[in-house]
Formats: C-alpha cells, structure tokens, sequence
C-alpha cells in the first residue's frame, strides 16, 4: 500500500519528533505537520529536569535533543505555542483544530501529546508551590531552590525521589511525603522501595512515609504542608510529584477510544483507522502483559516512534488488518540518586516475590529479582549493569525462578 500523502504528530516532544526523525530516515517524502504546546524547542531530555538541570550541573541548552538545523533540515510544518483543541473524523477524513482557529486536514494523524503533571487542589495562587514536568518548571524550581531552605517534596515517586535527591545534594533541608509505606513502592514494591528509603535517610532526606497531604498553608507564599494526621511541616518551597495525566483531553467525541491513555494496539493504532498514538498519551497493548499498558519510560518511546514510522511507510497505519511491524519490547527504565543509577527490566508487581541475591538494601551493588507463580519478571540492579544483563534474559523469557544453575 502506498503512504499517506500528509502526516500530522501532534505534540512535539520527544515522542512526536523521534516519530519525525523516523519518518525521514525511512525516506517518507510526504507532508509533515507538527503541532506543540510548548512555546519553544520541546524536544529536550527530560530525564535531565529532576536531576542535573535542577542542579545546575547542565544548562538548557546542552539538553536539547536537535539542533535547529537538524530540525529544519526535516522539513516539517512546526506549529509551536500551539494545542491541539479538538480532533474531528468524518468519513475517513480527519482533522485537527488548533487553539488560534485553524485547522488542518491530514491521512494520518499521530497522538503525541504526552502528559501534565497531576496536580491536588491547593490554592492556584500560592507561590512557592510548584511541579516539574518542563523544562520551564524545572528553571523555576531551580531559581527558588537559591534561596529555599526548607523544601517539602510530595510525592516519592520517581521524579519526587529525584528532585528530593538533587534539593539535597545542594545542601537543603528535604522532606519527602508519601502515603505509601516506602518510596516508589507502588512501582517496586516494598522490598526494593526499602532501598530508596535507606539511600535517602542516609543522606539526610527526612521522610513522611504512610501519611497524606490535607493542605498547605500559607498567606500568598507557601509557609508550610498540614498531614492529615494534624501536623504542618515548614517549608518555603513545595514541589508536587503525585504523577502525569495523559492529554486526551481534546479528543472528546473523536472516536478515540481513551482510558488513562489512549488506547492502542501493538502497533500503536487506536480504534480509529489512521489515528495512531505514542509516548505518554498512549496504552499500547502489551503481549507480556496481555492487555494495554501505558509506559512513560525513556527507552519505551523510541521504540514505539519506529513501529509507527514503519507502518506509516508501508501504508499499514490507516488499516484494522496485517502491519509490518509490532512492539513487543521488554520494559525498562533507570534513576539517578545521589550519584547512583538503579536500572530495572522487566514489568515488576507490588505483590511479587523478590530475592535479594547481592547486596543489601540501601547499598551500591544491589542485585533482586522478581518472580510470580515460579517466574522471573523483573530483575533490578543497583550501580551494576553487567549483573543486570546477566538476568535480562531469564526475565524477558519468563524464566523459572529461583533458579540454582544461575550465576547470581
């Protein structure tokens, strides 16, 4: 089948432009249409916001992805300062209005309009109070990090843990919130989560674990976080970590099929013909998992940008039958604390089983893997990639576990 004539990504970070990048390198020749929310160069590593950026170690511009030329030499239709307000499909037709009037007509269009940050219902209008998804959130918070002290951090998820971390390692005083009993642990589990909580308390984060946030206080800048349990914890800088939520909001009365994600089959093709999605937004159906999962992984999104460029190529992307290219991609992801990088594979449960089988919690050198009804699904590995590799195959084959005939 022959490719679309015109290609429109809206969203135009990492997800929509590895999708561009992919699409030229194949050698589609066609109509390319970019629409992006934010103002400038979206296309950065946000891996960086949390972690160096925050720390002054790395400044805007060495986190950029592209270069200007490398963009332009694309030859795209850039619409940045722009968002996409509502998706319309009519007998195959679709399209896309923006928030200045317009609209554009496109074969395909491709979702990549990532996430925004999770935000409770505190006061709009108190300052210091702040959450970090972009690339502006993140100069803000490091501006106000200058003169903060105290910092209360809700959230102790991964991007909670890392800004927790980088607050710390500039020599702030750090408090950490969560209701769960361990840091990541609806991600990890408690045993792994263990290790988070050592590594911070060792460095000097205090944490609030099991308890909730009932508010703020504070007369026009924040002065402090009220638990539930009654207590204020002092701050003069609150930065939120409690997650994304996935912009679909605009695709009301498409079609698209929307459920915390859109929802995608295992070529990224959702429940409308020719509207495909990736990255943050999307839930792409997972043959490990057996149903949709939606990954807001560095490593996953790249994946995904080659899938959907290749069957927009082939022609396979505006069809509900046979595609040239499926995912079926082992999950992993990475965090950096304190000068340590803890790396998984795999798609660890809360509930598993998990065996230490080097170091100890809290340590350089941690190695476990996780298990379910007798079977490796996830192994984690603490400043030790070459044990991590060790395990990548048991997990990615469902191995038996415990095994004795492994070299742990």
């Amino acid at each position: 089948m022959a490719p679309p004539a015109h290609v429109t990504v809206v969203g135009a970070s990492l997800a929509g432009m590895s999708l561009t990048q992919e699409l030229r390198r194949l050698g589609y020749d066609g109509r390319v249409t970019v629409i992006g929310a934010e103002k400038t160069r979206a296309h950065y590593d946000r891996t960086q916001l949390s972690k160096d950026l925050l720390t002054g170690l790395a400044e805007p511009e060495s986190l950029y992805l592209m270069t200007e030329n490398e963009v332009a030499d694309l030859s795209l239709d850039l619409r940045t300062g722009r968002r996409a307000t509502k998706l319309r499909v009519v007998n195959g037709g679709k399209t896309v209005t923006i928030d200045d009037g317009t609209t554009v007509e496109a074969d395909v269009v491709v979702i990549a309009t990532g996430s925004s940050a999770r935000r409770p219902p505190f006061p709009a209008d108190l300052r210091g109070v702040h959450v970090l998804r972009t690339m502006e959130d993140a100069l803000t918070v490091r501006t106000e990090l200058v003169n903060a002290t105290s910092i209360v951090v809700l959230g102790a998820g991964f991007i909670g843990c890392e800004v927790a971390a980088s607050a710390r390692a500039l020599g702030r005083d750090v408090t950490l919130v969560d209701l769960q009993p361990a840091p990541m642990c609806t991600v990890l589990g408690p045993v792994v989560g263990d290790h988070f909580a050592r590594l911070h308390r060792a460095r000097g984060t205090v944490l609030e674990l099991g308890t909730g946030v009932a508010g703020l206080t504070g007369d026009g800048h924040v002065t402090g976080v009220r638990l539930t349990d009654g207590r204020v914890l002092g701050a003069d800088l609150v930065v939120i970590g409690f997650g994304g939520v996935p912009e679909t909001r605009w695709l009301l009365g498409s079609g698209v099929e929307v459920d915390n994600g859109v929802v995608c089959d295992d070529a990224g093709r959702t429940s409308v013909a020719g509207v495909l999605a990736l990255g943050d937004a999307a839930k792409w159906h997972s043959p490990r998992h057996g149903r949709p999962v939606r990954s807001e992984h560095w490593n996953h999104v790249g994946l995904q940008a080659t899938v959907v460029a290749e069957n927009i190529v082939a022609g396979t992307a505006n069809t509900g039958g046979d595609t040239v290219s499926r995912l079926d991609a082992l999950p992993s992801f990475w965090t950096d604390q304190f000068g340590s990088r803890t790396q998984l594979v795999g798609a660890p449960h809360p509930e598993d089983d998990v065996d230490i089988i080097a170091g100890a919690p809290g340590e350089s050198g941690l190695v476990a893997v996780y298990s379910r009804d007798g079977r490796a699904t996830a192994a984690v590995a603490v400043d030790a990639p070459r044990a991590l590799v060790r395990h990548q195959a048991l997990v990615a084959d469902g191995a038996p576990w415990p095994r004795v005939d492994v070299d742990r």
